[in-house]
């Protein structure tokens, strides 16, 4: 199973974003392979919402839909016990561009004994995880 961050999402699926050749390539082998994909309520947020405001409101309903809506992936609701731990891994990090989205990923990740990430996002590799992107 392989985690997907909001960096891993928006260059697959933005044309503008200078990752895109690359995410598109890992997307192809990882659907090839059937490798089982998870993320978070939190990362489709982030997603969406950075694509409305670049791309308009069409691109980030396709890409909501595409993500809500695929067997392949996983789109987990954290409870308060989850968002409890991400928020006792975010006071502890010093990092000030540290967001609570992607500490609530690191401890999914941990709870799930997930290694790699599908991800930019140099805050990956400092927690520990592998980045298939970075």
């Amino acid at each position: 199973m392989v985690f997907a961050d909001g960096s891993g999402f928006i260059s697959a699926f933005d044309r503008r974003d200078p990752g895109d050749e690359k995410a598109a390539r890992e997307w192809r082998r990882i659907s090839r392979e059937g490798e089982p994909v998870l993320t978070t309520a939190l990362v489709l947020t982030e997603t969406v919402t950075h694509l409305r405001r670049r791309g308009g409101w069409e691109a980030a309903v396709r890409v909501g839909e595409t993500i809500l809506h695929s067997p392949a992936i996983e789109v987990l609701c954290p409870g308060r016990e989850l968002l409890d731990a991400a928020w006792r891994e975010f006071r502890r990090s010093a990092d000030p561009r540290l967001s609570l989205c992607d500490a609530l990923s690191f401890v999914l990740m941990r709870e799930r004994g997930i290694s790699a990430a599908l991800t930019f996002d140099r805050h990956f590799v400092a927690a520990g995880f592998r980045t298939l992107l970075g």
